[in-house]
């Protein structure tokens, strides 16, 4: 069989394989952080965050639109599942055409022998891309990396072809596909741009002799044409928009094809190539234009409202996150930033130790020695992967160095810029919200070469130790065979179960469940990517809850936002009434202030929450008022001058022309600096605080809790698939938010045993009710907690764990009660009382309430408290 058809067949054979895995694994609906802001402004065309990704976009849509699965969100996901395993494909064939190219001969001569491990070992490198941690992890959501990968993947490809090419004129169509490939990528995320460099490099090598002088200009000269894309193209033609109108843009347009026609005519090749290059690129770039074209429609999400040439260029250009410096490495201001960098003894020790080796280094490890753990924070565990991957990679770096250093500099270029070059850029501080390894992908991929490179070269040094040729096929296939087996079959079932998101429906249930607390045309307060994102996906995409108006605190520091939730009614919903005029918000800023005194009429505020849940007003704690009344503090200080943030501001003129006709809540994960004082009026109604027109708040502080309202959404609402399925791993953000669940649970049963004799209604979404006695409905929470949220999965706070252990007790069913003991006591048996004392004195607590006393007091004498 010929070379090119063998080829490709193992390349096929290679997508099939790694498309099944993902898709055995992919995430069933959307995921967290970004996904499903993505999967929304995909399916509606809107506009997500900038600086957009238009292309993403459009593609997206048409998955959108497959009917390969009823969840929309799946089906978008699916591009990330093509496009990972066309990475893997590609990963293969340029490993392959590395081979081919640092052995300068033909492969249809190759021996039996030299194709096994030509085609074995870029077959290992692709499978360990693969099933690499981060890679995976982003082959199974929507996010923007995995295309992002497949078009730094296709640049490589396209220009080793060209590279590759003897006629200089056949092979000018892989250079300029190249261009275009990068001019699209734009149109996804920037990180594909750092291909640029490796282009210029192959360039300079096909057509310069290599001295010293010459290489530093052609690093130069690297470095211009990435400013040129960056500065000229990406922001200058918005620039050319903003100052000139689209008469710019088409004057530059008109530059740049003249160009072509002129070097085409004059027969000039370096000048056909550079201006054929950046027409392409430009073209590919025009895919910008349909976030320009949506944001004149105003869809639902329309995040910055890129509708002018003025709006569009700050869009384009991230004005909105501001800019980071290059130096110092530890510039943020910020007071949690500065605690940390405190840390450390200097810039150099900073950037070295945290960003490059915490932030860089580290993901680096989990990808090819192993990973300790998914939590955050996670070390590199070498007892994971064996190191075997990083070690095959390594070699393959030096020989690949010693065989042909022309491309072994072009692959070391793409790996340092797509890695460590990159956390120079990015600046990044300490803490992150979240790990970011998935930015490092482009290196990983760079890597994965090497990777492929070094099992050729074992598998060849493997069927030398044998003289004759039949010994040598079969040796090289069993090494094969073995390299397989130990690196990527390694690399497989150590990564499986916790890249397998088949079974989570977390980010779904999540939102739905939110969406539920709220009452009819509630405004909902929300903090950050994880209580808004699934909340637009399934508003927009799915048509559930659109009455709910969902009011992101960190957007509401921008103009255009509240400007949007004051005259937009998006899927019909009510709009967000505002005292502010629509210039104050537009320029809405930091106000100072001293404390002052807050009166907010009621209302009918009383009125709706009785009709949300009939007899709400009864069960307060005190008598409902006509006002609500607060004392509204600075929420930050600078110089002595207290201010309240613009999103203070408009949290503060909401409440005050909204409260008494509109349910207004907060989402239970918004901090408690964010509530402005209001803590004493907020009642818990599920995942959501609601604002009351009474003070509720018990004596500690604690907020009132409807059991009525409470145990409906709990028993009757809310949604827990899976959760409690071992077989269904559930990631560190999934399982921190379902946390949220038990203390509920737990919050219910304590509200209901201490209610006495009466009973609690609780209405079902039909409408009907069913009175349960308060006996009955605090054991039925306390069961369908552990039931629904085991502990061995679910972690609870000890404290709240000795409630739950006095409630079994109190209600007569003391056997229940052991589980969560033996929880304690296996707490307790990796820490000290010096260490987490809350610990052990609810463990103290829990043992006094079955019985064993003297154990007990043990506990109690050593923390020296009386018994």
């Amino acid at each position: 069989m010929k070379h090119t058809t063998l080829n490709r067949s193992i390349a096929l054979v290679l997508f099939c394989c790694s498309m099944l895995v993902y898709l055995l694994t992919m995430a069933p609906t959307l995921s967290f952080w970004d996904c499903g802001e993505f999967i929304a402004t995909a399916t509606t065309l809107g506009i997500p965050h900038p600086p957009g990704a238009p292309l993403f976009l459009l593609t997206g849509r048409v998955f959108s639109m497959v009917p390969l699965f009823g969840d929309i969100a799946a089906r978008v996901n699916l591009l990330s599942v093509l496009a990972s395993a066309a990475t893997v494909t590609v990963a293969y064939l340029v490993t392959v055409r590395l081979m081919v190219m640092y052995r300068a001969s033909d492969p249809d001569h190759w021996t039996v022998v030299e194709k096994i491990a030509s085609y074995g070992g870029a077959a290992v490198g692709a499978l360990a891309l693969a099933f690499s941690d981060s890679f995976w992890f982003n082959a199974v959501e929507t996010e923007v990396y995995a295309a992002s990968t497949l078009f730094t993947a296709l640049v490589f490809w396209f220009v080793l072809r060209w590279y590759a090419e003897p006629s200089e004129a056949e092979g000018q169509r892989w250079l300029l596909a190249a261009m275009y490939l990068i001019g699209l990528s734009i149109g996804v995320h920037l990180l594909s741009l750092l291909a640029v460099f490796a282009v210029v490099m192959l360039y300079y090598y096909r057509n310069y002799t290599v001295t010293l002088r010459s290489f530093l200009l052609m690093m130069l000269a690297a470095s211009a044409v990435f400013i040129v894309i960056y500065s000229g193209v990406i922001k200058g033609v918005p620039f050319l928009l903003q100052r000139f109108s689209w008469w710019g843009a088409a004057v530059l347009l008109s530059g740049m094809v003249y160009a072509v026609y002129h070097a085409h005519i004059r027969r000039h090749l370096l000048l056909h190539t550079v201006s054929m290059s950046l027409l392409l690129l430009v073209i590919g770039y025009t895919s910008y234009a349909t976030i320009f074209v949506r944001a004149q429609a105003s869809p639902p999400i329309n995040e910055n409202n890129p509708s002018t040439a003025e709006s569009f260029f700050s869009y384009l250009n991230r004005e909105q996150y501001g800019d980071l410096p290059l130096w110092p490495r530890r510039w943020s201001s910020d007071p949690l930033h500065r605690y940390f960098y405190g840390m450390y003894e200097s810039e150099a020790d900073y950037f070295l130790r945290y960003q490059l080796g915490h932030m860089y280094l580290r993901y680096f490890g989990w990808q090819f020695i192993g990973r300790e753990h998914h939590v955050a924070g996670s070390p590199v565990d070498w007892s994971q992967l064996w190191g075997l991957p990083f070690l095959l990679g390594m070699i393959g770096a030096v020989y690949h160095w010693r065989r042909q250093w022309k491309l072994g500099s072009v692959v070391t270029a793409l790996f340092l810029l797509t890695g460590a070059a990159l956390v120079i850029y990015l600046n990044q501080t300490e803490p992150q919200p979240r790990e970011r390894d998935y930015s490092y992908v482009g290196s990983f991929f760079a890597f994965a070469l090497w990777i492929g490179i070094g099992a050729e070269v074992v598998l060849m040094k493997v069927s030398r130790l044998f003289s004759s040729a039949s010994l040598q096929r079969q040796a090289a296939v069993g090494a094969a065979a073995v390299l397989l087996l130990l690196v990527d079959g390694r690399m497989l079932a150590s990564n499986y179960h916790t890249h397998d998101r088949s079974g989570n429906y977390v980010p779904w249930d999540w939102a739905w469940n939110i969406l539920q607390s709220c009452g009819p045309d509630a405004l909902l307060f929300t903090n950050g990517d994880n209580d808004t994102f699934p909340l637009w996906y399934l508003q927009e995409v799915e048509g559930i809850r659109t009455d709910v108006r969902v009011i992101n605190l960190s957007l509401a520091n921008t103009g255009w936002y509240l400007l949007q939730l004051k005259n937009t009614s998006p899927r019909g919903a009510a709009k967000v009434r505002f005292s502010l005029s629509d210039r104050e918000l537009k320029e809405i800023s930091y106000v100072p202030v001293d404390p002052f005194e807050v009166s907010v009429p009621a209302g009918g505020a009383a009125d709706l929450l009785e009709k949300d849940s009939p007899g709400a007003a009864a069960r307060f704690p005190g008598s409902v008022s006509d006002t609500l009344s607060w004392t509204l503090r600075p929420t930050v200080t600078f110089r002595g001058q207290g201010f309240l943030r613009p999103q203070d501001v408009a949290v503060y003129d909401i409440v005050m022309n909204n409260f008494a006709d509109r349910p207004i809540c907060f989402a239970l994960t918004v901090g408690q600096d964010n509530l402005l004082g209001l803590d004493p009026f907020l009642q818990l109604e599920g995942l959501v605080y609601r604002l009351v027109p009474v003070r509720v708040a018990g004596e500690e502080g604690e907020p009132h809790v409807d059991l009525s309202r409470l145990a409906s959404l709990l028993f009757e609402m809310y949604r827990y698939r899976n959760l409690a399925d071992p077989d269904v791993f559930l990631d560190e953000t999934a399982r921190r938010l379902s946390s949220n669940y038990k203390p509920l649970f737990t919050r219910l049963a304590l509200g209901a045993a201490e209610s006495g004799s009466e009973n609690i209604d609780v209405r079902s979404p039909d409408g009907s009710v069913r009175s349960w006695p308060s006996r009955e409905l605090a054991l039925h929470a306390l069961d369908m907690s552990e039931q629904r949220l085991p502990l061995e999965r679910f972690s609870l706070d000890p404290e709240f764990v000795a409630s739950v252990v006095y409630l079994y007790t109190r209600l007569d069913e003391k056997q229940k009660a052991d589980h969560y003991i033996s929880y304690l006591e296996q707490l307790a048996s990796v820490t000290t009382v010096r260490d987490n004392p809350r610990l052990f004195y609810a463990l103290a607590l829990s043992l006094r309430e079955v019985g064993r006393t003297d154990e007990a007091g043990q506990i109690l004498e050593q923390m020296e408290l009386p018994q």
